[in-house]
């Protein structure tokens, strides 16, 4: 068993975590790539930077969203900040990272980490939850995305209990190992999924605001597209 941990938090883990950062790279670059491309086409190519940084931050914390939907929203933040701050700075991830993104990695206490976890397992039940019940979610959900959530919580789950091997009715080696390799393959699907917009976030509102700078002669264009080219507005 040990040895096969060696194998996943070793080999798979250097080789899950270069796909994940490649992905992302690529993805990032895609849509900067497309962006600029759609900025050279529109006919107004004036952004109004302030705007777009301020709907950004808007979205960033939601404050809107808490009055519609505070549950979810509630639920969402607490996810995200337990997803983000744990895998970066548990005491066992920083040794992980470390050795291979050398730098200074500070390591939270055991107690922060714990109530980080905790609040992201029950978000992770709410907005599942809310993705059965509530008829608006539900209609947009698909399976990946079901598993998806799936996923992120079984690798949650499985890393507390292998934090605390004393509540765990199984053998605490194969919990960790099974915690390591979900959490590999979290790595590889990140790029390949939604979760990606942990990168492309700061992205979104500059291009829902090139969306409406529509290219010069584009008007024409959808006239001729109808073949109503020759009748008035």
């Amino acid at each position: 068993m040990d040895a096969w941990i060696e194998v996943a938090r070793g080999p798979l883990f250097r080789i899950s975590l270069t796909i994940c950062m490649l992905g992302l790279g690529y993805r990032f670059a895609v849509t900067v790539g497309q962006i600029i491309g759609a900025w050279r086409r529109a006919g107004d190519r004036r952004v109004p930077v302030a705007d777009v940084a301020a709907a950004t931050l808007k979205w960033l914390v939601p404050v809107r969203l808490l009055r519609i939907r505070p549950l979810t929203s509630v639920a969402s933040f607490a996810f995200h900040l337990g997803i983000l701050i744990v895998p970066l700075f548990l005491a066992g991830h920083v040794v992980l990272l470390s050795g291979v993104l050398p730098g200074f990695w500070p390591t939270l206490p055991a107690s922060i980490a714990d109530g980080l976890t905790i609040a992201a397992v029950t978000a992770l039940a709410v907005l599942l939850g809310a993705r059965v019940t509530v008829a608006a979610s539900r209609s947009l959900t698909r399976l990946h995305d079901a598993l998806i959530l799936l996923l992120l919580l079984a690798m949650v789950v499985f890393g507390f209990v292998a934090a605390h091997p004393t509540v765990s009715p199984f053998p605490a080696r194969t919990i960790l190992l099974l915690h390591v390799l979900l959490g590999n393959l979290v790595l590889v699907v990140i790029p390949l999924s939604k979760i990606s917009h942990c990168v492309l976030y700061p992205l979104t509102q500059l291009v829902f605001q090139l969306g409406w700078h529509f290219p010069a002669e584009s008007g024409r264009h959808v006239a001729i597209a109808l073949a109503k080219e020759n009748e008035p507005v």
